[in-house]
This record gives C-alpha cells, structure tokens and sequence, in this order.
C-alpha cells in the first residue's frame, strides 16, 4: 500500500512540474528590445539600447525623454512623460501596448497583430497593411487617436469607429480607473477585474450622445515626418512627433471594453 501510494504521489509530482514548466519559461523569454532610450526606465532602473523587454514590466520616460522598443516586426515610441507595459498577444502573432500616461506612436510593417488599450478604450490597425498610430492620454476622461498612415479601429466601450488615415480624434470614455489591484495582459480574462473604475463626467460634445469628436486632419508632410522619426533609431521620437497632442494627466490602468 505504502509503495502504491508512493508511485501515485511520484506520478502527480511529475506531471506538476511538466505542467509549470512551459509557464516559467514564457515568463523568461524577452518579449521585445530596446532600440533607444533617453531618460527612460524600468521599473526603478535606467533603460538602455540593446536592453530586452519583458512582458508586463513598467516602461516610464522623464520629462524630456522617450523610448523606442521593437517587439516582432512592430515598433512602440513612448514620448516624454509617459508611461506604458507592453504584452504579447493571446491569440496569434502580435502583442499589446497597455498606455497608462502620456502618448505612445506605434507602427506596424506587416500582419502583425496590434492593439493599444487606454482607459476605456481599444486602438488597432485595420486589416493587415502597415499602418501607424498614435495615442495622447490627456486625462483620464480624454484621450486623441490620430491614425498617421492606414486606418484604425478604435473601440470606446460599446462604440466603435473608424479613424481613417491622417484624421485624428477625441475620444470620451465613458469610465476611467481609479484603483488598480495588479496588472495583467489586457487580454488576459482577469483583466477586467484588476481593477476598479470611476464614471467620466465629460459633458457630451456637439456631435451628441457619441465618444468621437474629430479634431483635425494632419498634412501628408506631417504624417510622413512622424512616422520617418518613430523609425529613425536615434531619434527622439517621442516629442517630436506628438501630432496628437502632449502627454496630460494619466490612469493606472484601462478599462476593458
């Protein structure tokens, strides 16, 4: 008896560790690297060119910095004053910028899977042509989307729209986050209750009940100025092609949709 039991333990035992084995190796491969950083960290310690990026961890710019990062074949610009965590996709090729503060320019050259998520709201490329965006969180209750080349789809709780190329929107969510208990993947299914949320009072704009309010068309020149810089390696891309607007006041931590 006491052998039978001793086998069945050894069984369960091994197939534990097999288990939690492919979980703590995903937790050690680099999700992404840094192609430059200027007054940037992670977590409490400075970030620099060539070093790797992980899944979840807090990725911050001083005033005055930014922060370029290759994950795959897509590219993130985190410009002065901003703050972001970066995650693979769940579901097929592809990751998930999570923006808590600031703005954050992304460009996306093939089939790549991209979401952004800020507040209560949900930016991702149309179809599978290379495509570039950015986000400017200004407060909480206020966030632009500007879609630099290709066009967006930008889900803000139960609305969806269109931001076509080289438009650029305002965008109201309806809930902002006022406590967050951990941070998650925003497509992991405990996303939703990390944290808790707070009601936006934002009056209701001349287009209605909507959360889209269209704030200007950027030039061809402009366009194509912002997203030449998210690509030069060296450049301070962060500032420099804030076409959306500055970096504002900032949320710990989105709602889903």
């Amino acid at each position: 008896m006491s052998s039978t039991l001793g086998t069945r333990l050894g069984c369960i035992l091994a197939t534990a560790s097999l288990a939690f084995a492919p979980l703590s190796s995903a937790q050690d491969t680099p999700l992404g690297v840094v192609l430059q950083a200027d007054l940037a960290h992670v977590r409490q310690s400075s970030l620099t060119e060539g070093a790797s990026i992980f899944a979840g961890e807090e990725i911050s710019t001083d005033v005055g910095g930014s922060a370029d990062i290759r994950i795959a074949n897509s590219r993130y610009s985190l410009a002065a004053s901003s703050l972001g965590r970066f995650y693979p996709a769940h579901a097929g090729k592809g990751s998930v910028a999570e923006l808590s503060n600031g703005t954050l320019t992304f460009r996306r050259d093939n089939a790549d899977g991209i979401e952004v998520v800020a507040s209560d709201i949900r930016i991702a490329p149309q179809g599978d042509a290379a495509a570039t965006g950015q986000v400017t969180i200004f407060s909480p209750c206020k966030i632009s989307v500007t879609a630099i080349t290709g066009d967006l789809k930008v889900i803000a709780g139960a609305e969806t729209h269109n931001v076509a190329e080289k438009e650029s929107y305002e965008v109201l969510p309806q809930q902002s986050v006022i406590s967050v208990a951990n941070f998650v993947s925003p497509d992991d299914p405990a996303y939703h209750q990390s944290h808790t949320h707070k009601a936006c009072t934002t009056p209701r704009q001349s287009n209605g009940m909507s959360q889209f309010t269209k704030i200007g068309i950027i030039a061809g020149a402009a366009g194509g100025a912002a997203a030449i810089l998210l690509l030069a390696h060296g450049s301070k891309s962060g500032s420099s092609n804030n076409s959306g607007g500055s970096g504002g006041g900032g949320v710990e931590s989105p709602d889903k949709p």
